[in-house]
């Protein structure tokens, strides 16, 4: 009898086992690519042990006849993951697939894995409703399902009481959830519960208090919907044992209370509505992020938080005050950021103390007085940022590093120094050199003078002395940065050898007398072709004169029903506005009057018949291909043009129509301090059409003084209301990057249509203009090296944005980035404009994007699209394809695979391996044989391809930015 029983159960083992076998070959044949070969080739079915189960099969244990853990992460696996097979499965405990390209339905799985504890999913491109996956799910303590593309809401959870009771670990962030928090029951009694995250959803409603949630100890709801003042029970001290907190990227609303939890080590609040005064204690917390939102009062409020706290983010608020001298605080403290307030008074001493201090960003306040020598000889501090101040006097390194070994020096950590936009003075001192780690120096918009430093480290990426007095000769290791970081400014400065003939040192000023002769006879020659031009361009004006009066005459009548001439221009100097400027950085009203003359300008005679006439294409700052420009006039005269009824194709020549009046009477703020202008200036300054894009028209405008700026004039009804409107530019203009054109200042006019954005003007041509040209004596080639260096730039702009000012672009194109000659220095232009724009503003600009090809795929099922870091990501990877292909995003292709977009046609071409087909000809032609490319071309195809995946198995701009970085040849 044992012997039956013996062989029954034989017998039933070996039947299972086989069930288990089948289930993992059907799993099999879902695996399209195994690039490491690990599955594929070790998933035998011959493989097997004398029970019956898999023998040796990647990834695959078993326990007493059972398949009990299937582990395959990081392996490269494409293809369909059968949720259906896998719950055949019976015994399985772990099951972890985690960062593949695999496709599924999640809420296939039956409800036979009782005996599953852990399941990891994240980083592939799963889909189905989250809440069937997880009413299924039993005594489960682990679940994982983040960056996939999964759906539903997290409402119905409460109907499965096992779960609720079992689970420690929910993940189930960057996916497309939507709905509120467990708004169907309420919220759960979850019993184990430490870990949650939902963040990088498109969750609305209110956030629960999570009072019973006694375990809880990460609770992250970042970049959501989510609305309604901030639950006061998650800060306070009380059973709960919560360690970290993130809300942030979201809109809520109200002030912060005192924060009294014993245990709450990290919170992030940032990006919200949040107002009023700082908390006045923040109990434990060790890392604080209040930054981008609405908090106003004293910021010495900040002196009551106690001597845990090692990280103060509190940048983009409206904090006034001083700053806390208390010695007794912030032992800690390893990094401290406040810009973008208006904070003023003097840099307190305690300042130079702090002994951990290693990030101190003071930047866009009020500050005044004298450098602190101590932040220069600190061996911790690596990232100072001071720039955008009230600063005086000289740069204090010479008492500090004077009499400091060179041994000693190797210790002085600063990496990071911006000084930039104050009114520093003196020589800058050598000993500067002995900074070892310095990768970045801005030193722009002071009153700097004497000689350039000779030794500098090579590793030196970002340099910039521009508008300064420096003389000298620039130091051979200088030379490789672009003419911006010398100019304007710096007069005196000696370039040995011209920036765009390297191949050989200038004239010497001293020649022999033989050359005498020969130089006179030069001079002769070059006179006479100059004034054969000057008679040729002469007749030509006549004729055109004579053809543009004729062509006036019909004109004529149109413009009268305006109720204004088409010359408008500047008003008479006596009708200057007498409220000036306001600068942030100051309080100070300014008029006329107080100005000193070289700011004052000179206020010309305009003629009042400007004609508006077509030029060329626009190669400086185009907005768009195609434009229509207009020839020098007043900026009033080029008044915010009438646009067309559909803002994405190309307008009609015609006369532009003047809607403004004849003198701009509102405010102008300016938020570079050291730079000042009145608005009568700006009226009068002369300007050209450069282009018009969905947020109005960009203006050249050319000031009394010299200085040339582009001016944004918005379309009228996108912009926000002036309070809400002031606040986010002013965020705006307080970021600042090399590889971004950032804003200077804004005017708020009396009228709808009096809004202005107001940036400094580069002399560059567009990355779409280098793209389309084919001519090469009109703009070069870009060669693979500077399209991938080109790369690199926009995604180390692009990273700065998100991870450090955690906002997205919102509008990137080609035509948004510009490249500084001769080294092809990418800048973006047009940042985070959506900030300012009424909701139909930003659609109308996601429309935009969408028109021109760079539009994601996710924004076609939303009904209220808004732009996201995703989003901006997915641009990028259009971006790279253009630099890769040459050709438009929005170019439609037909050829072998159809009509086909920019983006279907490379992965389609890509999937028949015939991707070589797809490279600019221009990339090609530089090398003999196609086995000659470049391994890196191949692998930042690959970058690019990655970018424009589905939203969820998108990368963020960190890792895309990384992988770019290590191509570099």
């Amino acid at each position: 009898m044992q012997m039956i029983c013996l062989i029954i159960c034989l017998f039933l083992v070996n039947a299972l086992a086989r069930s288990d076998l089948e289930a993992l070959l059907e799993l099999k044949k879902g695996f399209q690519k195994d690039p490491s070969g690990q599955v594929l080739d070790s998933w035998d079915s011959k493989s097997l042990a004398s029970n019956g189960c898999p023998q040796n099969w990647h990834g695959v244990t078993c326990s007493e006849g059972h398949v009990t853990s299937l582990v395959l992460d990081n392996v490269g696996l494409t293809g369909k993951f059968s949720f259906v097979a896998v719950s055949g499965l019976t015994m399985l405990q772990n099951l972890s697939v985690s960062n593949n390209q695999l496709t599924g339905i999640v809420s296939e799985i039956s409800s036979g894995l009782d005996q599953l504890r852990y399941l990891d999913l994240h980083g592939n491109a799963f889909s189905g409703d989250v809440t069937k996956l997880l009413s299924v799910l039993g005594d489960i303590e682990y679940v994982d399902l983040s960056h996939n593309q999964l759906s539903g809401s997290l409402d119905l959870v409460l109907g499965n009481s096992s779960f609720v009771s079992s689970i420690r670990y929910l993940n189930v962030s960057s996916n497309a959830l939507v709905g509120e928090l467990f708004s169907h029951d309420g919220m759960p009694f979850f019993d184990s519960l430490e870990v949650f995250d939902a963040s990088n959803n498109k969750l609305v409603g209110k956030i629960p208090s999570f009072n019973f949630v006694v375990s809880l100890q990460i609770l992250r709801l970042g970049n959501n919907q989510l609305s309604g003042s901030l639950p006061q029970a998650l800060l306070l001290e009380s059973s709960m044992i919560l360690a970290e907190l993130d809300l942030s990227d979201n809109q809520l609303e109200g002030p912060v209370g005192s924060i009294t939890s014993a245990t709450l080590k990290k919170l992030n609040l940032s990006s919200n509505r949040l107002l009023g005064a700082l908390p006045i204690s923040v109990g434990h917390c060790a890392t604080i992020d209040l930054s981008n939102n609405f908090f106003s009062g004293n910021v010495s409020r900040i002196q009551s938080w106690g001597n845990y706290v090692e990280a103060i983010q509190l940048s983009s608020n409206s904090l006034t005050g001083t700053l806390p001298v208390q010695t007794s605080q912030f032992l800690r403290l390893t990094s401290f950021q406040i810009s973008g307030n208006s904070v003023e008074g003097t840099l307190p001493q305690v300042l130079g103390t702090y002994p951990e201090l290693k990030i101190l960003d003071l930047s866009l306040n009020q500050l005044s007085g004298s450098l602190l020598p101590s932040l220069f000889s600190s061996t911790k501090l690596t990232d100072l940022n001071l720039s955008g101040n009230n600063f005086t006097g000289s740069i204090p390194l010479e008492e500090n590093l004077g009499n400091s070994s060179v041994g000693s020096a190797q210790n002085f950590s600063l990496s990071i120094i911006d000084l930039s936009n104050n009114s520093l003075r003196g020589s800058l001192p050598r000993e500067i050199d002995r900074f070892h780690n310095l990768v970045y120096l801005d030193l722009s918009h002071n009153y700097l003078e004497g000689d350039l430093p000779n030794d500098l480290p090579d590793e030196l990426q970002g340099f910039n002395v521009s508008h300064n007095n420096f003389s000298g000769t620039v130091p051979e290791n200088l030379r490789r940065f672009p003419d911006s970081a010398f100019h304007p400014g710096n007069s005196l400065l000696v370039f040995p050898y011209s920036p765009k003939s390297p191949e050989g040192p200038p004239d010497r000023i001293e020649r022999p007398r033989g050359h005498r002769l020969r130089t006179a006879i030069k001079i002769a020659l070059i006179a006479g072709l100059v004034g054969g031009a000057w008679m040729i361009a002469i007749l030509c004006f006549i004729i055109s004169r004579s053809r543009k009066r004729k062509e006036g005459e019909d004109l004529k009548g149109n413009i009268g029903k305006s109720g204004h001439s088409l010359g408008d221009s500047a008003a008479n100097p006596a009708s200057s506005p007498q409220k000036i400027l306001e600068t942030p950085s100051s309080s100070v009203t300014l008029n006329p009057d107080q100005l000193p003359p070289a700011q004052m300008g000179f206020v010309p005679q305009t003629e009042s018949n400007s004609s508006v006439a077509r030029t060329s294409k626009n190669l400086s700052h185009p907005e768009r291909k195609d434009e229509w420009v207009s020839s020098p006039m007043s900026l009033l005269s080029s008044s915010n043009p009438s646009p067309s009824n559909n803002q994405y194709l190309p307008e009609s020549p015609s006369v532009l129509r003047v809607g403004s009046p004849d003198k701009l009477d509102g405010d102008l703020h300016l938020f570079d301090g050291s730079f000042m202008f009145t608005a009568g200036e700006l009226s009068r300054a002369p300007a050209e059409v450069m282009g018009r894009s969905c947020h109005g028209t960009s203006c050249k405008a050319t000031l009394d003084s010299g200085r040339i700026l582009v001016v944004k004039w918005l379309r009228e009804g996108i912009a926000k209301g002036r309070k809400d409107f002031a606040k986010e530019v002013k965020k705006l203009g307080s970021i600042k990057h090399p590889n971004l054109v950032s804003i200077q200042g804004y005017y708020w006019g009396p009228k709808e249509h009096e809004k202005l954005i107001i940036s400094n003007y580069i002399n560059a041509a567009s990355l779409d203009l280098y793209l389309q040209e084919k001519d090469p004596r009109k703009l070069p080639p870009l060669s693979l090296d500077a399209r991938l260096r080109i790369a690199v730039d926009v995604a180390r702009c692009l990273n700065f944005l998100h991870n450090e000012k955690a906002i997205p672009h919102g509008n990137l194109k080609s035509t948004n980035i510009l490249l500084e000659a001769p080294n092809f220095n990418a800048v973006v232009t047009d940042y985070s404009l959506h900030r300012i724009m009424t909701p139909g503003g930003t659609t109308e600009q996601v429309l935009n994007s969408g028109a021109l090809g760079y539009r994601p795929p996710e924004f076609a099922s939303s009904s209220k699209p808004w732009p996201s870091l995703k989003s901006d990501v997915y641009a990028f990877g259009v971006i790279l394809l253009e630099l890769l292909t040459g050709r438009s995003s929005g170019e439609i292709i037909c050829g072998d695979p159809g009509v086909v977009d920019l983006t279907d046609w490379v992965r389609l071409m890509e999937g028949k391996g015939r991707s070589n087909e797809c490279y600019d000809i221009r990339i090609l032609e530089a090398y003999d044989m196609e086995e000659d490319l470049p391994r890196y071309l191949y692998d930042m195809l690959q970058v690019t391809l990655r970018c424009i995946l589905p939203a969820s198995d998108r990368p963020d701009i960190k890792t895309v930015f990384e992988d770019l970085a290590s191509l570099r040849p």
